[in-house]
């Protein structure tokens, strides 16, 4: 895989990362976003809804991923939940080992997104983040508890609220290769993003919601959108290569 992918990205893009692997501090690349909503799917068709902010960026030999989190919950949706509480995001994507990334760190900066899961994590019964009608998903982060999908939900993001997280990978694809592979491979739900949110006042209490690419953002270019989905072998690290030392 690291042979293929070495000969089917563009030289050029592989020579501006190596450039860009020589400034210690963060560079600006890519960025999209996913809007989570019932319209990509939801157990409880309640209404709740969050924006995840995707910026990508290059720092030092590794890339930089921040993500902004919003709960943009306001009654407009489904059943038309005012107030949804936001507990968690969780990821699931394709079964791929390369030896080329992983996780050096995830910090969660003001929030109070403290945990993070890996379905390949210790002990594994309580490492599966499961969201209840969508399934076993690979990696997620949310409020500490012992559950994924089941726990106290204070501290969560509430509807209007906003956030962000921080990860840092090792990986030797540039910031725009690993923004570009994510946002095609959702496109072609090739991976899956999720919001687990509690104490919602519609339905029945919950709401477990799938993700996807809002109209509005742009489309990336044939040629960068081929490598992309193939560089998004790199991304299979969440199943296997989750190795991760939370900031503190």
């Amino acid at each position: 895989m690291k042979t293929t992918l070495a000969i089917l990205v563009a030289s050029s893009t592989l020579t501006a990362g190596v450039a860009m692997m020589a400034t210690p501090t963060a560079m600006p690349a890519q960025a999209f976003q996913i809007s989570i909503g019932p319209d990509y799917g939801s157990t409880g068709d309640t209404g709740a809804s969050a924006l995840l902010d995707f910026n990508f960026s290059q720092s030092g030999d590794r890339v930089q991923l921040d993500l902004g989190i919003e709960n943009t919950t306001n009654g407009t949706k489904g059943l038309g939940a005012t107030a949804a509480t936001l507990i968690g995001v969780a990821y699931e994507g394709p079964e791929i080992d390369p030896d080329d990334i992983s996780l050096a760190s995830y910090d969660k900066l003001s929030s109070n997104f403290s945990k993070l899961w890996n379905i390949d994590g210790e002990p594994p019964n309580l490492a599966i983040p499961v969201l209840q009608g969508l399934g076993v998903f690979d990696i997620a982060f949310s409020l500490e508890r012992e559950n994924f999908d089941v726990g106290s939900a204070d501290g969560g993001l509430e509807a209007g609220e906003s956030t962000a997280v921080r990860f840092l990978f090792n990986t030797d694809y540039a910031a725009d290769d690993l923004s570009d592979a994510l946002e095609a491979a959702i496109k072609n739900n090739t991976v899956a993003i999720a919001g687990r949110f509690e104490q919602v006042n519609a339905g029945g209490g919950s709401d477990n919601v799938l993700g996807g690419i809002p109209a509005n953002n742009s489309v990336p270019e044939p040629t960068t959108m081929a490598a992309s989905i193939l560089a998004l072998g790199g991304l299979g690290f969440l199943k296997k290569k989750f190795k991760q030392k939370q900031a503190v």
